[in-house]
């Protein structure tokens, strides 16, 4: 493999093992539940494993700010060679971790240290490989840049759905539930391996030949709130149709549709494969008919995606339920697939990986961090079971009209 192969795949591989590693969690979250909170009810036992999992992003912020200043102050790949490996440790951590009835409470201490390590290092890894990549390809196809940063993770989270499925099934003894955490140390190391390769990006370099003062946070904050405040929306918009029509649907279209438990762990990947394949798409759809094009089109598909489920549901329709599921993937794909195209647009070179990370990461942990538990609160308490796919359309809603507001700023700034 040549060395400018081995560079795109440090950087590709690393958002995959992120992925990978991050989505575990949630497409664990049924037998965490039975080995982390064997003595209470179903719903409950999902919320408690649901409210660990916003842990990660409670950490996210911090890890932001860290990674940012180094992504910043020193370059994107000086941050990317630290990442995976606090990101790899809590992964492996957790599939040696001895279960409640071995040890009690210390057990779920340790899960929640685990996923806030987790999240601390996530915060620096997607953000900064979705800014490399970028930077290196340029502004002609700054949209298939980003989505195909985030569609390279879906290779992750189609990686970490399979073997949750295969080793979760009752063909394996009850132990190797703990195997897909225990892959994620091989593949980490081969992305180490490759991330040796990295080369620092043509326009940080060229950001570093000019005289631009690094201002500190606070100086950042104060020239860059409104933008900030506007990414922190747009950040916890797309965040929130991610979480619920990708990692919660597979808990989610059971407790809606009985008869769905037994297709839901084979169709759930289908449903990650439609996510993803529609993301490259809209990459090249956005850098050839322009992003709010693409943007409006997906916020319609995904309106008529949550009309039809919430018939399916209605009615107890399984088959209409996994189209429209599938639907509901593709029409989110976009949202998530082209927002670094987007976000970056609204700093200069050497701002750039702190404005990105802190706006994603507080946007994540406000919002979409919290996704799965809130839908799940309000089913438990009022039996509202449509709620999660009001709870997508609304959050979309905010996403377009955060990306309409962006857009016109990033132009007044040109103009």
């Amino acid at each position: 493999m040549s060395i400018k192969r081995k560079k795109i795949a440090g950087a590709f591989l690393g958002t995959i093992v992120e992925y990978y590693d991050y989505s575990l969690y949630g497409f664990s979250a049924n037998i965490l539940r039975e080995k982390f909170f064997p003595d209470i009810d179903y719903i409950s036992g999902l919320m408690h494993v649901f409210a660990i999992y916003f842990i990660s992003y409670c950490a996210k912020p911090l890890g932001s700010l860290f990674f940012s200043k180094i992504g910043d102050k020193y370059g994107r790949k000086a941050s990317l060679k630290i990442t995976m490996i606090g990101i790899v440790v809590p992964t492996v951590t957790i599939g040696l971790l001895p279960d409640y009835n071995s040890i009690g409470v210390l057990a779920i201490q340790i899960l929640v240290l685990c996923r806030f390590f987790q999240g601390f290092f996530v915060a620096g890894e997607y953000d900064g490989a979705a800014i490399y990549v970028i930077e290196h390809l340029g502004k002609e196809h700054q949209y298939t840049a980003s989505a195909i940063t985030r569609s390279t993770g879906v290779i992750g989270l189609l990686l970490g759905i399979a073997v949750t499925n295969f080793f979760n099934s009752t063909i394996f003894p009850d132990w190797c539930w703990r195997v897909p955490f225990l892959l994620s140390f091989p593949l980490a190391v081969v992305t180490i391996y490759y991330r040796t390769f990295l080369e620092e990006t043509p326009v940080f370099l060229a950001a570093q030949k000019e005289s631009i003062q690094f201002n500190n946070l606070l100086g950042f904050i104060r020239k860059q709130w409104r933008v900030l405040v506007l990414i922190i929306l747009l950040s916890g918009g797309f965040g929130v149709t991610y979480q619920v029509s990708i990692i919660f649907m597979k808990q989610y279209l059971p407790l809606v549709i009985p008869e769905a438990k037994a297709i839901i762990s084979t169709f759930s990947i289908i449903i990650v494969i439609g996510f993803g394949a529609a993301m490259p798409v809209s990459g090249i759809f956005a850098d050839y008919y322009g992003k709010l094009f693409v943007f409006k089109c997906t916020l319609v598909l995904t309106i008529l995606s949550a009309i039809l489920i919430s018939i399916a549901v209605q009615f107890q329709l399984l088959n209409l339920a996994l189209i429209s599921c599938l639907l509901l993937a593709i029409s989110v794909a976009p949202f998530n697939a082209l927002a670094h195209g987007v976000i970056i647009q609204a700093f200069k070179s050497k701002e750039r990986y702190r404005g990105v990370g802190l706006g994603h990461t507080i946007g994540s942990l406000l919002m979409s961090g919290s996704a799965n538990y809130i839908c799940l609160l309000v089913i438990k308490n009022t039996g509202f079971m449509l709620f999660p796919i009001l709870y997508i359309v609304l959050f979309a809603i905010l996403a377009f009209y955060m990306i309409l507001q962006i857009s016109s700023n990033i132009d007044s700034m040109v103009n």
